[in-house]
């Protein structure tokens, strides 16, 4: 059995969580450089604010419906996301986190009540974290994954499918579209063969389902009738590739203002790596236009590089990605945003050195261990590289950022 946990909304539900003033209210989260709406609470989403919304399509409704307006706060969301982790850990033997709020727990042979159990988890980990959670459980992650989002539809704070009358009495209505892995582009090829519910699709013949949604769609067929299907397989594989970017405040030109974020971008990628032990192998630089802006030439170059050897040093990071950056970049365009991506992730553990090399990865480690416990102490890019820049005045527009209350003792909420 597997259960699936997510946060409620979750962005917002942090910001809610440190101004309980906000309850009731339509709360929107806008993306990097405040572009388009990413989260919603309930009201918000009752009053027609959709995701994907662009801010200034929305601004008038907005502004009607008296909403509380938030830049993304990706240290707040990143910090609750941490303390639900570690919450959740304590109740099962295999933690798989699936993104910043969501992961599943293996409770296979555990010695409890499952009902109980699961009401125990949602019970103490909202206590504790004092955020908004649905449970969901399945004898498969697919049927876990269907049995939250058919909790949230019940308004209810968990729901354990561990029998086969309970899993066909949820997923006989259960809309195609809302099952885990059913894109628009599968979607649209199901509407085609008439299937409208996930009970549809279960009814297909195994061979049709993997000629139309190839092997990945034949798994998700095994696993709604409860087989487990390697699942876990995919889901880690979609981790392997780290990626940090974001879009600046105005247009950038210059390529000292460029160098600086691509650095910061490559600094992220490396903390990430070292978070989770592993390293990369291949890094990927891009710049882009506006798209949107048909007065401006457009350009999208990108580069990827081989890492001479894998790793996670911030230092050998950035220094290959400005490197890459001076290689694509063209003067004359106006770069509205770049990112780099880390692939060809691998364990820590599992790096092979040159005997031949002069290159010293004991050094750079001790570097990067330093900068991790110096920024830990004395807040994120207390020491970083001199590539990085100090001023970031290309740094994304945030108008309506929150406080950093849980990772910035100056944000930190004064009791009286």
């Amino acid at each position: 059995m597997f259960a699936h946990v997510d946060i409620n909304n979750c962005y917002v539900s942090c910001e809610t969580l440190f101004n309980p003033t906000l309850k009731g209210r339509v709360v929107v989260v806008l993306s990097n450089n405040d572009g388009c709406v990413i989260a919603r609470s309930n009201e918000a989403k009752a009053a027609g604010i959709k995701m994907g919304d662009a801010e200034f399509m929305v601004r008038k409704q907005l502004k009607e419906l008296d909403a509380v307006i938030f830049s993304s706060n990706y240290a707040l969301y990143a910090d609750m996301s941490a303390r639900m982790m570690n919450n959740l850990a304590r109740y099962t033997y295999m933690l798989m986190v699936y993104s910043i709020d969501e992961a599943f727990l293996a409770l296979n042979n555990l010695t409890v009540d499952l009902e109980k159990h699961v009401a125990t988890i949602s019970e103490n980990v909202m206590q504790d974290t004092g955020l908004s959670i649905t449970v969901g459980v399945g004898p498969t992650m697919a049927l876990a994954k269907l049995a939250n989002k058919a909790s949230k539809k019940m308004k209810r704070d968990y729901l354990v499918l561990d029998t086969p009358d309970k899993i066909d009495a949820v997923i006989k209505d259960f809309p195609i579209e809302d099952v885990w892995g059913v894109g628009r582009q599968y979607y649209e090829k199901l509407k085609e063969l008439g299937v409208v519910t996930a009970e549809d699709f279960r009814q297909l013949k195994a061979d049709l389902v993997r000629q139309y949604m190839t092997v990945q769609g034949w798994r998700l067929h095994q696993e709604l009738w409860g087989i487990p299907c390697n699942v876990i397989k995919d889901v880690a594989d979609r981790s392997k590739g780290i990626e940090s970017s974001q879009s600046f405040n105005t247009y950038q030109t210059e390529l000292e203002q460029l160098e600086e974020a691509a650095a910061m971008h490559a600094a992220t990628v490396a903390i990430k790596l070292r978070q989770q032990k592993s390293m990369a192998m291949m890094l990927t630089i891009y710049l882009r236009t506006n798209k949107h802006n048909e007065k401006h030439d457009q350009h999208y170059p990108s580069l990827t590089v081989k890492v001479p050897f894998a790793t996670n040093s911030t230092q050998q990071l950035t220094k290959i990605c400005v490197q890459a950056l001076r290689a694509i970049y063209q003067p004359g365009y106006n770069y509205l945003k770049t990112g780099v991506r880390a692939t060809g992730i691998i364990t820590a553990g599992e790096v092979q050195y040159n005997l031949f090399s002069n290159y010293d990865a004991g050094k750079q480690d001790a570097l990067s261990n330093l900068m991790d416990d110096i920024n830990a102490r004395y807040g994120r890019g207390a020491l970083r590289v001199a590539a990085e820049g100090y001023d970031k005045t290309w740094k994304m527009k945030q108008e309506f950022l929150s406080k950093q209350y849980t990772t910035n003792w100056k944000d930190i909420i004064v009791a009286r």
